[in-house]
């Protein structure tokens, strides 16, 4: 579609109509001095083909382009252009020829558009010029004057827009843009009317409907409560009929019943007693024939078993007593040692302190115990009597009887101890003698006990040396047993846990012997661990099936397990050797994603985990392609509306937004997540795993010690021989007579010492005694006694009174110090004492132990084996047992059943006796009742014939009294609290509303359904766009390099995508080379090749998508005269299918156009003459 003619009026420089006829089709040159008005037939083309930046035609507003703004006495601007039409380019004009296009502005008046005659839209003008690839605002196809300058300060994406401008999907994108502004507007519509349903209609049409209910309801109930109380009544009626029949025949069965009862339980007591006789007999017979020794041997079968399950716990529990034994007899011997010390510290110290203070103290006690003997000796004086030597109140003849009592008893010992000592003397003279004798035969026994001793010693310093403390291996043991129990029990729990999650299930048999278990990790689930379980559902909605994908190390274990068919169940394998992860959410995504919702919003999947750093591929491949935020209105802004994030997006609560499209979500199950329940039990697994390395590492530490544990155990049980043989040896040595007679010597030595000791004890004790007798006989003859004694007793309490009180002092701080330190000694000494005696029971207990513990092996063996014998007599005797047991408890049985049973009826006679009176007395109150419903409601004699009837409105099925009360009181309250509430106009208005409702939700679904559609199909444009524009740069580099090494031999230039960028579509830059190196920067070249770098880049464009005309203003002004001239032939020759325009100059640049348009300016106005350049 080229231009055929211009006809311009009012237009600028241009007062009078001038036309701009027969326009060449292919090269047209416009030239004439400054200012003669050449550009303005630019201006007049730009103008008509609807510019709307005036900037561009040299204009601030539409009067600047009327002939002197209108002060001319011209007040329009008109231009028309004539297009030839004859390739019927434009859709909807192919049946003309030509089209003219008129366009007329009026200062302060209409801005008018015509296109063959028809008045037209500015938007049918643009789309028509569109349609055939001319797009005024952003024109590919007009190069103003300095537009080549401004063509090398493009920025990439000011490039890429010229691209999209040549590729023809401008247009495409002014569209789209209008699209989405009225999608916008329709969410504006939409929102209104959501508004308006909820904050109007639905409010007003929920209240009518309750209101219309209300009123309903009200209606419904009354008459309910009528049939209600109808029914109620008609019940009440029949149930009296009914109950008068039904307790007539009751009471008329109890009799009945009575009299069958009493027949009954005569027959019963006989049978009953019967049963009894034989079941004493039975038993008589059983006890007979049950033989003592069977009931002998039950009892000591249960002692058998008793012992034999007591000595194998036993065992692990004397091995550790007698370990703390060990433990305690040290402690103790520490104990002991720390004592004795400090107690001979103490002793000291009261050593000292009673050098010091000793007379004080002793003065003291005396002094105390001469005051108390004193007042002990008044008080008894006082009575009549006196005191005897240990302070006790007697009288005289008491104190006589009884000391005369003392001297016969000492005397009597005297005797005894002296005839004691006589024969123990006797004794071991003649012990003495025969040991002298046995002495000289005795030498043999104790120079073996030396040697066994010298061997014992030998063997203990070997063990010593060993450095082997047998507990160790016995601890392993216990602790591998402690952890073999644990791992069983939480093996256990997980089984569980994996049953009600089969999915975590793995099992596989080893393809071959010796496989390594290691290269296969199991199922992803079970590799990672939740650091926050509220994630769990994201998590798992994310990770998909994959999360029970099985994770093997390399592709061939996954391989064999197939092939030899160790897997029962269909998995999927994950060989890490193969993994290929792709489409991982990149940095730049996710910074892009923080930034748009929040940093607290977003979330990285594998940033929520912990798992081994080797597993990184895997948890990618699982998780990588996603991302994870808290709601739904962040997921869409995420995955629709930011195309720098643009991946897949999943909430918290499970709901999956894709970017192709695809939602999933809403209602989930309720259930745990499996993420969340295995969050619960990791614990479990990483003890297993623990369990696992702690039994390897006791397991080595066993295999370690047993050789140095066989080699003390062989010593160790030589040593015990060597003491079986020594103990054997020593206890031959006590049978010896000459240790017998040793130890009798001793004996006899020690009991004459102690004899010695007690006879010179008894001899002054006897002199004592007897001089106290005449003491007394003298007092007693002494008529003065008593009287004399009272005053010495009262002068000794004085005297003993003040000296107690002058060394009072002295002596509280003396007797205060030393009982101190008395105590002290004493509880020192006692706990000694007891420490010792524990100490030689611990040691006594340690021996005792060991001997048990190897008693303990024979013990199981023999136990077991007698268990056994006796199991077996008692199953045959058991076997006979339980027959007849089993005999008697039938027989006690049926015995109880007819006891129970004879009570039974005894109650049931009773019961039936009470039931028949008072089935009687009942009876007559609901006649009573019958009669009075029946004269208060008339109705009920004509009705009565239906009372019960199915199907009619007195069938009584499932009707109570309560609950027809129930129901009654219930429609009465509703009525109540209806009566106070309903609208009687609710059923129109209701009508009403809800018709409105439903034209705004019609509208509403409307709205919705175009608005899908538009962005499907803005979906579908933006991916032939891609294409368009890709194949698009890739011609137009081609073109650009191919030109700019034709104006400039040598060189060449292409358009790249920036730095970082995957292709075109982020923007495009200019690379210029010289001799096949590129520069670095376009400020390298001089001014003239910029120019015909921008020039080239023009050209290339409309080379790919020729427009059907173009215009070129001045574009040779910055270059030389042979660069002109190359210009000109250029467009001759490789644009001969479009029309061009050009104002130039340059004699050069013009002298290669077809047709010559001189432009030249007189008396105020511009005038055109047209010349044909017959040149070739």
């Amino acid at each position: 579609m080229r231009i055929k003619k211009i006809e311009i009026e009012g237009f600028k420089s241009y007062s009078q109509l001038e036309v701009v006829n027969k326009l060449d089709p292919q090269f047209n040159a416009i030239t004439g001095l400054n200012g003669s008005g050449k550009s303005n037939i630019l201006d007049a083309i730009c103008f008509l083909l609807g510019i709307t930046n005036l900037a561009n035609v040299r204009a601030h507003s539409l009067s600047d382009l009327v002939y002197k703004q209108g002060q001319a006495g011209i007040n329009r601007a008109t231009v028309t252009i004539t297009f030839d039409n004859s390739e019927q380019q434009p859709a909807g004009y192919g049946k003309c020829k030509e089209i003219i296009v008129r366009r007329q502005i009026i200062i302060n008046g209409r801005n008018t558009y015509q296109i063959n005659g028809t008045v037209a839209t500015n938007q049918r003008v643009s789309d028509l010029f569109r349609m055939v690839g001319i797009n005024v605002n952003n024109p590919h196809f007009l190069i103003m004057q300095g537009r080549i300058t401004k063509v090398l300060g493009m920025k990439p994406l000011e490039i890429l827009s010229m691209l999209e401008e040549a590729a023809g999907v401008r247009m495409y994108e002014c569209k789209k843009l209008n699209a989405i502004r009225i999608i916008e507007k329709r969410d504006a519509k939409v929102d209104e009317i959501n508004k308006l349903f909820e904050e109007d209609i639905l409010p007003r049409v929920e209240r009518l409907k309750k209101d219309r209910e209300n009123y309903l309801e009200y209606q419904r109930i009354e008459r309910e409560v009528q049939v209600l109380e109808r029914k109620f009544n008609a019940y009440d009626y029949h149930n009296s009929q009914l109950q008068i029949k039904e307790l007539e025949n009751k009471a008329q069965t109890f009799r009945q019943q009575i009299t069958q009862v009493i027949k009954e339980l005569d027959l019963l007591q006989q049978e009953a007693k019967r049963e009894e006789e034989n079941l004493r007999k039975m038993e008589s017979e059983s006890a007979k024939n049950t033989a003592p020794e069977f009931q002998k041997l039950e009892k000591l079968l249960k002692e058998k078993q008793s012992s034999l399950a007591k000595i194998e716990s036993e065992k692990d529990g004397k091995e550790a007593d007698l370990k703390e034994l060990q433990v305690s007899i040290e402690r103790k011997i520490e104990s002991l040692t720390g004592d004795r010390q400090h107690l001979e510290t103490k002793k000291n110290y009261l050593a000292n302190a009673q050098s010091e203070n000793g007379t004080v103290e002793q003065r003291g006690l005396s002094a105390e115990k001469a005051v108390q003997r004193a007042r002990l000796r008044l008080e008894a004086l006082a009575r009549g009597m006196t005191t005897d030597e240990q302070g006790n109140a007697v009288t005289l003849e008491a104190q006589l009887i009884s000391a005369r009592t003392k001297l016969s008893e000492q005397q009597t010992n005297s005797k005894k101890l002296e005839m004691q000592l006589s024969q123990s003397r006797k004794v071991i003279e003649k012990k003495r003698l025969e040991l002298a004798t046995f002495k000289r035969r005795s030498t043999g026994d104790h120079e073996s006990k030396r040697r066994i001793e010298t061997e014992i010693s030998k063997i203990e310093r070997d063990l010593h040396s060993l450095n082997f403390d047998p507990e160790l291996e016995k601890n392993f043991e216990a602790e591998r047993k402690l952890l073999s129990r644990e791992h069983a029990e939480i093996t256990r729990e997980l089984d569980n846990f994996e049953a009600r999650y089969y999915n975590l299930q793995f099992n596989y048999k080893d393809p071959y012997a010796g496989f390594d278990r290691r290269e296969v990790r199991g199922v992803v689930a079970k590799l990672f661990k939740l650091k926050d379980p509220k994630f769990a559902t994201a998590l798992e909605v994310v990770a998909g099936g994959r999360l029970y994908n099985i994770v093997v190390n390399k592709a061939e274990v996954a391989k064999v397990l197939i092939d030899k068919k160790c897997i029962q169940n269909r998995v999927t394998m994950l060989p890490m050797d193969k993994i290929e992860v792709r489409g991982v959410v990149s940095k730049r995504q996710i910074q892009e994603a923080k930034l748009m919702v929040g940093d607290e919003n977003v979330f990285v999947p594998r940033e929520l985990i912990e798992y081994e750093p080797e597993l990184e591929p895997v948890i990618n491949f699982v998780f990588g392609n996603s991302l994870i935020c808290l709601n739904m209105e962040q997921a869409n802004l995420l995955t629709y509306k930011n195309q720098n994030v643009n991946c897949r997006t999943v909430t918290l609560n499970g709901d999956d937004l894709n970017p192709r499209g695809i939602l999933t979500g809403g209602s989930r199950n309720h259930k745990a997540s499996v993420l969340s329940a295995l969050h619960d039990v990791f614990g479990r697994y990483e003890r297993i795993s623990q369990i696992n390395k702690e039994q390897h590492s006791l397991n080595t530490k066993l295999a370690s010690l047993r050789p140095i544990q066989q080699r003390f155990e062989d010593l160790n049980a030589k040593l015990r021989d060597h003491k079986h043989h020594l103990d054997a040896v020593v206890t031959a040595l006590k049978s010896n007579p000459v240790e017998v007679l040793t130890e009798e010597i001793g004996r006899l030595e020690q009991e004459i010492k102690d004899l010695n000791e007690t006879m010179e004890n008894v001899l002054p004790d006897i002199e004592r005694l007897k001089q106290l007798i005449r003491e007394l006989e003298q007092q007693k003859k002494d008529e003065n006694f008593h009287e004399n004694e009272k005053n010495n007793a009262q002068r000794e309490l004085d005297n003993a009174k003040k000296e107690l009180e002058r060394m009072k002092d002295t002596f509280g701080n003396a007797k205060e110090r030393l009982a101190s330190l008395r105590e002290e000694i004493s509880l020192l000494e006692q706990s000694i004492e007891n420490d010792g005696n524990e100490l030689a029971h611990l040691e006594k207990l340690r021996d005792e132990k060991n001997a048990e513990i190897e008693k303990f092996i024979a013990k199981v063996a023999e136990a077991n084996e007698s268990v056994q014998h006796l199991q077996d007599d008692m199953d045959k005797y058991n076997q006979d047992v339980r027959l007849k047991d089993k005999t008697l408890r039938t027989k006690a049985a049926e015995i109880s059943e007819f006891k129970k049973r004879i009570s039974q009826l005894k109650n049931k006679q009773l019961s039936n006796e009470r039931d028949a009176q008072e089935a009687v007395k009942n009876s007559k109150e609901f006649a009573k009742r019958a009669q009075q419903l029946e004269r208060i409601h008339r109705w009920i004699s004509e009705e009565k014939e239906n009372f019960g009837l199915r199907n009619t409105e007195y069938d009584f099925t499932d009707f109570t009294f309560d609950i027809g009360k129930r129901e009654i009181e219930q429609r009465k309250d509703r009525i109540k609290e209806l009566s106070h509430t309903i609208n009687t106009k609710a059923m129109h208005l209701l009508d009403t509303a809800e018709g409105q409702c439903q034209e705004l939700d019609i509208k509403r679904s409307q709205l919705v359904k175009d608005k899908k559609q538009l962005y499907d199909t803005i979906e579908q444009l933006d991916e032939r766009k891609k294409r368009e524009l890709i194949a698009a740069h890739k011609q137009i580099s081609n073109d650009f390099g191919s030109i700019y090494s034709t104006l400039l031999p040598g060189a060449g230039a292409e358009l790249v995508p920036p730095a970082g960028a995957e292709n075109c579509l982020s923007g495009l830059e200019v690379r210029v080379a010289f001799n096949g190196k590129y520069k670095d920067s376009l400020s390298e070249l001089s001014g003239g090749q910029r120019s015909l770098i921008a020039l080239s880049l023009i050209l290339a464009m409309l080379k790919f998508k020729p427009a059907p005309f173009y215009i070129l203003d001045e574009i040779d002004a910055a270059l030389d005269i042979s660069h002109t001239e190359n210009i000109g032939k250029m467009i001759k020759n490789h644009f001969s299918q479009s029309q061009f325009i050009v104002v130039s100059l340059k004699q050069g640049f013009f002298d290669n156009a077809n047709v010559v348009y001189r432009i030249q300016f007189k008396d105020g106005r511009s005038i055109i003459s047209r010349e044909e350049n017959n040149r070739q």
